[in-house]
């Protein structure tokens, strides 16, 4: 091997001339450096290559596409009696079946672990049973498993235990609520049990999913309006209970809450979701429905879509002007806006299923196609008594979000 040196000659003058590098000092130094990055934990430009390829242990693929990402820390944060848990057992379900938790946003079949501290058996298997009947599915999956303080010794689980010593790898685990769980998360030690939270999901390339409370409102300082355009995401989820390392250490952040009614057709919706995944932004806002059968028995959620849910006439006027296929650079001049916010607009219409994304840059408007509004028949078919299951899997088609 030949590397090149160059002297300086008097004032001004450079000589370069080329030197043999002798093969075993190449080999000692490439020894040398191999030691120093693995000692010190440091990754080549290949090494981060193969590490982000790796299908086993990536971030970027996730347990649910563009939603809950693997080998993280999810925090799932909203006021008490919204409906978390029913969420969460869809949730977990959709992912033990490997079916779509909402149109676009696949699923990675795998072992669910539900650590329900907030609803006894019973309550469990009642809402188990619901969701299974409105997904559609013809049993439950053996990859949902449950555990309970019931059948528990003293109410503890060991989270690390069962993610180390399952039989094969846990794709998603959930626990609800965290407070239950361990309440020292909000204190002092809640920096230190976040981190170690985290250390356990990269380990073993696991979802770990937390739901969690916000903190009791206070009439001089209310909590944010989450169903405003106004709001950031990371506000909204400052007002979680307990230590800031829930919000800053943990990969994801759901933010979960009440519509504020102000918009057209939101009277529909039970939820509004929105989130923040580090590295992307924020993403949503989604409106959920939530699904009863005849007798009015509360099954699963349901996203609602409706271009009135933009909020805006001008955010609608722009809508309705847009081609059928289009390029980002043609809806900026649509929305008359600038990068940044016809970017988040463009990401607001594919979360409430008006459009989605079919390339780099290149969009479509779902106007037509099966989606969400084949999905709603469904839902109205379980309500008018006509069909006694839920989504069928053969409907989610779109949108797609951006992994």
């Amino acid at each position: 091997m030949k590397i090149e040196r160059t002297n300086q000659i008097g004032n001004s003058n450079m000589l370069t001339t080329a030197v043999e590098i002798p093969a075993e000092t190449q080999a000692t130094e490439q020894i040398l450096e191999e030691t120093w990055l693995r000692e010190n934990h440091l990754l080549s430009p290949d090494d981060v290559d193969r590490e982000c390829a790796s299908s086993e242990f990536s971030s970027n693929s996730g347990v649910v596409a563009g939603f809950i990402p693997r080998r993280a820390v999810t925090v799932l944060i909203g006021d008490s009696g919204l409906g978390k848990s029913p969420l969460a057992y869809q949730l977990g379900l959709c992912v033990a079946a490997g079916i779509p938790l909402f149109p676009g946003m696949q699923t990675e079949s795998g072992l669910v672990v539900m650590a329900d501290f907030e609803n006894g058996l019973i309550d469990s298997r009642n809402m188990r049973e619901q969701m299974v009947r409105f997904l559609g599915l013809p049993d439950v999956p053996k990859n949902f498993k449950v555990w309970s303080p019931d059948k528990a010794n003293a109410g503890r689980i060991n989270v690390d235990r069962i993610i180390a010593d399952a039989p094969r790898r846990v794709a998603l685990f959930i626990i609800d609520s965290l407070r239950s769980y361990d309440p020292y998360f909000e204190g002092e030690q809640g920096t230190q049990k976040m981190q170690h939270l985290n250390e356990l999901a990269y380990t073993h390339g696991t979802a770990i999913t937390v739901i969690h409370h916000i903190r009791k409102p206070s009439r001089e300082h209310p909590a944010p309006a989450l169903d405003n355009d106004d709001t950031r995401v990371m506000d909204y989820l400052k007002e979680a209970a307990g230590n800031g390392a829930l919000i800053t250490q943990s990969h994801t952040r759901i933010a979960l809450s009440l519509p504020d009614g102000r918009k057209s057709h939101s009277d529909d919706a039970a939820l509004i979701l929105r989130w923040y995944r580090k590295g992307k932004g924020e993403t949503g806002p989604l409106y959920l429905e939530r699904v009863c059968d005849v007798d009015g028995v509360p099954l699963g959620y349901r996203p609602l879509t409706d271009v009135k849910l933009l909020g805006s006439p001008e955010q609608e006027a722009a809508f309705h002007s847009l081609p059928e296929q289009f390029a980002f650079k043609d809806a900026k001049e649509k929305f008359r806006r600038s990068d940044d916010p016809t970017r988040k607009w463009l990401q607001k219409c594919i979360s409430l299923g008006l459009i989605r994304q079919v390339g780099h840059g290149q969009y479509e408007r779902a106007t037509g196609k099966a989606g969400v509004g084949e999905i709603g028949r469904v839902g109205r078919e379980i309500e008018n008594g006509r069909k006694g299951s839920g989504f069928s899997t053969s409907l989610y088609t779109l949108p797609t979000l951006e992994p």
